[in-house]
């Protein structure tokens, strides 16, 4: 069951596009003990932020979220895709929130750990290309990126 709630999760995540999605993913990750599903549980709120239309409580997803997924990643620092995560949402998310301090140490840490991974081939180009999609992406993370894809 694990394998699955969090593999359906994985595929997901980048296109989920509503509340209902979200708390749906939730739901399911509430019962999953691993670091990933807490990470993408944590992701799960960031996206119920997005969606969501009173600015508190988009303020309060936000912070559940990010005080999720900073915690997840100080246990388990050298995971790659919580490192991910964090990365896409802090690149993401609007300047004025001040969720950008670890871009670079996340970045450096995905550069460096992604192809010793034990993440399928498949899901670490998803997620470089991934990565290549968001916002404000520098011309060396992109040229970074594009030879880990050609690598891996």
């Amino acid at each position: 069951m694990q394998a699955s709630v969090l593999s359906d999760v994985r595929n997901q995540f980048p296109e989920i596009n509503s509340i209902e999605e979200a708390e749906f993913h939730m739901k399911l990750l509430e019962k999953e003990k691993s670091p990933e599903a807490k990470g993408y549980y944590a992701a799960m709120l960031f996206m119920k932020a997005k969606y969501v239309k009173f600015p508190l409580s988009k303020y309060n997803n936000f912070k559940k979220g990010k005080l999720a997924l900073d915690q997840v990643i100080l246990e388990n620092k050298s995971n790659v895709e919580l490192r991910y995560l964090r990365f896409v949402f802090q690149k993401e998310v609007p300047a004025f929130l001040n969720y950008d301090s670890n871009i670079e140490e996340d970045f450096s840490a995905i550069s460096n750990g992604i192809e010793k991974s034990s993440l399928t081939k498949v899901f670490k180009h998803k997620m470089l290309e991934n990565m290549l999609l968001v916002n404000n992406i520098t011309s060396d993370q992109t040229a970074q990126l594009k030879l880990l894809l050609n690598k891996i």
